[in-house]
């Protein structure tokens, strides 16, 4: 078939009860046949289609040409992006987000991943309530060959799109880099920068906010600060001035430390940063006696870089692999530049030392061949876990149907026993309910640690 350049289907039939997988797999085979179909047979033979008719955006003008909306996965993250977009001259927006908007994208999903829906969902609605012509508007989506079939996110939201009508189908759909490198060097760069910034602000709160002596003082100043970093990535001024304003306002909080077991969220992005799918899961964490330790987005680019650089060697991709390492090997310019701002309150959270991946995949019994979801999740964990060694608790947030996210709760038992932390799991359906609760008894009664696999090791040789 790939000799022929015909598409093709592939189903492995598993122990699964549901028959959901099957027929969502089965539907899209057959939608990428149609659309083979339509490609390649004679005009005459077929119904008229638009010119714009599944076609996928790449074209960077695009985005300069038209009002562009982001997903809002990250209210942090999603002001300090546009930020960065906005000093490109582009008219970028995030979307809005409810548990109304979350319950309504449910009626187009058909068992494919929920935050899926979603964005498509607030995409619809926010062209609705803001009065936007589809045509003049084009939804950013990422273009990744990395875990959890991302790169099918653009292809199912301009079908789906265009399966609704009343306009939505001149909806243009662009795919491109996280950190939207296509537009420039400096963009790029903003980006990363904004990603690390962004997410070491999210740590430094969630370092002060279960011990600050007047509720709420963290919020504010949290805010206020976002609002400061985002407006001087707007206007092209100083970030260390910035910096030099924002970390006086958290050392001013006033704290009494008390001892709180440590919990560290790791899973789907959308789950683990969408305080609105995930019913604000570090707030009840905090209220129920933790403390969460969060990892920046640019930290988990360098932990997951290694593997796929190395297989995307393997596999001739040499483009993609040497421009990744240079990109990897530029990271560490701009941590010991900005580093020594945050340390002044994270102190004992030094710079994250990665481990080897040739030692993470030994611990998990995986090869370099397994990339996907949930060997980013064993890197993740076990980085967290060398570099937290008084973890207590991992909470891993999954997304209704995500595939990925139930062959990492599957190994559980596996990573509870290298790191002797235990896991709780939550999905989250989009349903409402208080799915948080799962959570209490793991902080309010704490397991006794477990003796790790190596630990068994060295007590059977000692014996």
């Amino acid at each position: 078939m790939d000799a022929r350049e015909k598409p093709y289907l592939i189903l492995q039939l598993d122990e699964h009860d549901s028959n959901v997988g099957y027929e969502t797999r089965i539907e899209a085979g057959l939608r990428s046949f149609r659309n083979h179909f339509t490609s390649t047979s004679c005009p005459a033979a077929i119904p008229e289609i638009s010119e714009n008719s599944n076609k996928i955006q790449k074209d960077v003008s695009v985005l300069r040409e038209k009002t562009v909306l982001l997903p809002r996965w990250d209210w942090m993250m999603g002001d300090l992006m546009t930020a960065v977009l906005s000093r490109e001259g582009i008219d970028a927006r995030v979307v809005e987000e409810s548990k109304e908007s979350i319950q309504k994208s449910l009626s187009h999903n058909t068992g494919q991943c929920i935050p899926l829906n979603i964005m498509i969902q607030n995409t619809v609605d926010y062209i609705d309530k803001h009065k936007l012509d589809p045509s003049k508007t084009v939804m950013w989506n990422v273009d990744s060959k990395i875990a959890c079939n991302l790169g099918m996110f653009p292809a199912y939201c301009k079908t789906t799109f265009e399966s609704m009508g009343g306009g939505m189908e001149n909806l243009d759909v662009y795919a491109g880099d996280i950190t939207f490198k296509e537009l420039s060097i400096r963009t790029a760069i903003n980006m990363y920068i904004a990603f690390m910034l962004g997410g070491m602000l999210k740590r430094i709160g969630c370092r002060i906010r279960p011990y600050e002596n007047v509720p709420g003082t963290t919020d504010l100043v949290l805010r206020e600060s976002v609002a400061l970093l985002a407006g001087t990535i707007r206007e092209g001024k100083s970030r260390e001035r910035a910096l030099s304003r924002i970390i006086p306002m958290f050392e001013k909080i006033e704290v009494t430390r008390t001892e709180r077991p440590k919990v560290a969220i790791f899973g789907d992005f959308y789950a683990r940063d969408n305080e609105i799918l995930n019913q604000d899961l570090i707030s009840v964490i905090e209220a129920n006696g933790g403390e969460v330790i969060t990892t920046p987005y640019s930290e988990l680019m360098k932990i997951i870089a290694d593997p796929y650089i190395k297989k995307w060697f393997r596999e001739g991709l040499k483009v993609e692999a040497i421009t990744s390492r240079l990109v990897a090997n530029s990271i560490g310019l701009f941590d010991r530049r900005y580093s020594p701002w945050f340390n002044r309150i994270l102190k004992d959270d030094q710079k994250m030392k990665i481990p080897s991946t040739e030692e993470v995949l030994e611990k998990f019994n995986l090869e370099i061949e397994h990339t996907g979801e949930s060997m980013e999740n064993a890197l993740k964990i076990y980085s967290l876990v060398q570099h937290h060694p008084d973890l207590k608790l991992f909470v891993q947030t999954n997304p209704a149907f995500c595939c990925p996210s139930l062959i990492t709760e599957a190994m559980s038992q596996k990573i509870e026993g290298v790191t002797g932390v235990p896991i709780v799991t939550i999905e989250y359906d989009g349903t409402g309910g208080f799915k948080n609760d799962d959570i209490i008894p793991y902080l309010k009664y704490p397991r006794k640690a477990v003796k790790t696999e190596q630990e068994d090791t060295i007590s059977s040789f000692a014996s």
